[in-house]
């Protein structure tokens, strides 16, 4: 199956540095193929097209400590333990076992959410609302993980 070229005027998820997450934006500029500058849905805010959130600082800063520390050969070695997760198609399964998907809601940013509520999101699919926040955001989780999404928002 062949993907879809990427034009001026597509919708594509990016972070927005204004939102501080992950929505819909307008591309307005590509290059070899690739989204270059994008508008943000929500806020309107134009800037570079980001496929991910950017990584903390603290891993950036340990990152650096790292390089650092085998020039001095007294620095301990940070021991971490890794916490084994459960597969995210696996969570998803259990948490929708004994839900009623034929109700869901169809996901809209101005929409208004329950914490339980069963959405279908026309990217992600059917997901749960696990968490809602109190600046008009809330964590679903879809086959592929969590997301949070906005909502309870006018769109412009």
């Amino acid at each position: 199956m062949s993907e879809k070229l990427i034009t001026a005027g597509d919708e594509v998820d990016s972070y927005c540095t204004t939102c501080k997450i992950v929505l819909a934006h307008r591309v307005v500029a590509v290059v070899d193929d690739k989204p270059e500058k994008v508008i943000c849905k929500t806020c309107e805010k134009k800037h570079k097209y980001r496929p991910n959130p950017p990584k903390s600082r603290a891993k950036k800063a340990a990152t650096g400590a790292k390089k650092t520390s085998r020039k001095t050969t007294t620095a301990k070695k940070k021991t971490t333990r890794t916490r084994k997760t459960k597969d995210p198609t696996v969570v998803w399964e259990e948490a929708l076992a004994d839900k009623n998907i034929s109700n869901a809601k169809m996901y809209s940013m101005g929409d208004v959410f329950d914490q339980d509520d069963i959405i279908e999101h026309d990217k992600f699919g059917h997901g749960l609302v696990k968490e809602i926040h109190a600046e008009g955001k809330m964590e679903v989780l879809f086959k592929e993980g969590t997301k949070l999404l906005v909502f309870g928002r006018e769109r412009h």
